[in-house]
């Protein structure tokens, strides 16, 4: 990606947009390293989406990135100008055609979502609070663990991460209140998945 992202839109078209026709597949470290290794909002954003979208179906991807998103969140705690990736993990290979359908799927949705992101309470966004948001996207990424064996169950936490990662790209304070509601809602969820059956 050659420009950092400013919108949902610019975050779906990047994530294949400078690949060549024909590559058949994408490593999901060459995808993290092309946002940026500072740019936490789309660090965040593209393994949640991936968990979120139908390539969550893919065996092992919902937990693969519940892991890398709970690694991305705690460094951004202790270490936020430089992030680390496990490379098992960066290694999992996206099959182009999957990729695509859950970037379609996606797209009209972010135009319509993009519409109402604007900077505005950016202080929410910045220190402390952005450590905040950090301990909130590690909670869910951990709850996404057990729901991954349940299907499409890890979709609720890896959207609200995800609408994390937007406010964070957006500057838009506003967007992550509404990931703090999503998040309690994904955390009533889960424990009635887990605990309250």
């Amino acid at each position: 990606m050659t420009q950092q992202p400013h919108s949902l839109t610019d975050l779906l078209d990047g994530i294949t947009g400078n690949a060549p026709k024909d590559q058949e597949s994408f490593d999901l470290g060459d995808v993290l390293t092309s946002f940026g290794a500072r740019s936490h909002g789309p660090l965040l954003f593209f393994p949640a989406f991936l968990a979120a979208a139908p390539t969550g179906a893919i065996p092992g991807m919902a937990i693969g990135m519940a892991i890398l998103l709970i690694i991305l969140s705690v460094q951004m705690i202790v270490s936020p100008s430089a992030l680390w990736m496990p490379k098992r993990i960066t290694q999992i290979s996206i099959p182009r055609a999957k990729l695509n359908k859950a970037l379609d799927i996606s797209r009209p949705a972010a135009r319509i979502i993009d519409r109402f992101l604007s900077p505005r309470l950016t202080w929410l966004l910045k220190s402390p609070f952005n450590y905040f948001v950090a301990v909130l996207c590690c909670g869910l990424a951990v709850l996404m663990i057990p729901l991954a064996f349940v299907p499409f169950a890890a979709s609720l936490p890896g959207l609200a991460i995800a609408l994390f990662g937007i406010s964070l790209v957006s500057e838009d304070g506003l967007a992550a209140l509404v990931a703090g509601v999503l998040t309690l809602v994904a955390a009533a969820v889960g424990y009635d998945m887990l605990v309250g059956f």
